[in-house]
């Protein structure tokens, strides 16, 4: 991987696994490789059964997790994912909690993989709460967290309404305060004529991701992109500042980070933390705000705007 210098120090894919022993050990993973003349194991990362396959086989040989995807739904990546849990990992030491094990946090939008809330629960033994307003992505996610015999640590929330993110959810449960909430918004701007081939990219400066899109429509786009999905969330959170300890994000796009910051500032919400989730060639960022003056995420920043 080009940039696993660049993951997070804890990430244990910064070692690249052996796919030539791990093709002998998965069978499903075995059938849609491809063996060079050297012996070596060679993936097609552009195409979509190859990448649910890679998943599968990844999440079940470091997370002891069996997981199933939708048909058509968002196949996630598993070292960007892991890179983002790392980092709350991190945030949530700000919070200097008496017992780390009692930690709560919110996935917003988990997608029919359940991925952040099944590793935050496998790893940590976080207590963790998927929302989720699609139904097809519900009755996966819920099977997913059954399979894996996490009941006792996940809770699967439909979301009736798609245009309010907390409200039903917190009427739901009046006494219970969170340590954070995450999200993978929909990166795409829904009312561009051509939303999921506009260039995003210096492509004189950067190298072309080598993964192939996967996710339904309304996975990868919505009204306003990402900086509106996420600007909604900070309307939202400025009506609870008290349930969440740190509400963060991930963005697909570097110059949201700044479009971010600004509407931050304008809101004078001061205790904000960036950072960059790096993977091969593919580069996401983070976004961490806090209405708590008792800490300060700048600490944890590694992202300059």
């Amino acid at each position: 991987m080009k940039n696993k210098r660049l993951m997070h120090p804890r990430n244990i894919f910064r070692t690249p696994p052996d796919y030539t022993e791990l093709a002998i050990k998965y069978k499903e993973f075995r059938k849609v490789c491809k063996l060079e003349l050297n012996g070596r194991v060679c993936i097609d990362y552009r195409n979509e059964s190859t990448l649910r396959a890679l998943t599968q086989m990844l999440l079940e040989e470091y997370f002891q997790l069996r997981v199933e995807f939708a048909p058509g739904s968002l196949v996630p990546t598993l070292p960007l994912r892991l890179n983002y849990i790392l980092w709350l990992e991190d945030l949530i030491t700000s919070l200097k909690l008496a017992d780390a094990a009692d930690v709560r946090g919110i996935d917003i939008g988990c997608g029919s993989s359940c991925i952040y809330t099944l590793l935050g629960a496998r790893k940590n033994s976080w207590r963790m709460y998927a929302l989720e307003s699609n139904d097809v992505n519900l009755e996966f996610a819920r099977s997913n967290v059954k399979c894996n015999n996490l009941e006792h640590l996940v809770e699967i929330f439909k979301q009736t309404n798609k245009l309010i993110i907390f409200k039903d959810f917190f009427d739901s449960k009046p006494n219970v305060n969170f340590h954070f909430c995450l999200c993978n918004p929909p990166f795409y701007d829904s009312t561009l004529p051509n939303p999921f081939h506009g260039k995003t990219r210096n492509e004189d400066k950067r190298t072309p991701p080598h993964n192939c899109h996967t996710g339904h429509d309304e996975e990868l786009a919505c009204e306003g992109g990402e900086v509106q999905f996420v600007h909604r969330i900070i309307e939202e959170s400025e009506l609870y500042p008290e349930r969440i300890g740190i509400y963060t994000s991930m963005l697909g796009h570097k110059s949201s980070v700044g479009r971010i910051i600004e509407i931050l500032t304008k809101k004078q919400i001061t205790n904000v933390s960036t950072t960059e989730f790096c993977q091969g060639n593919t580069t996401r960022w983070g976004i961490a705000w806090s209405f708590s003056k008792d800490f300060q995420l700048d600490a944890h920043s590694s992202l300059k705007v």
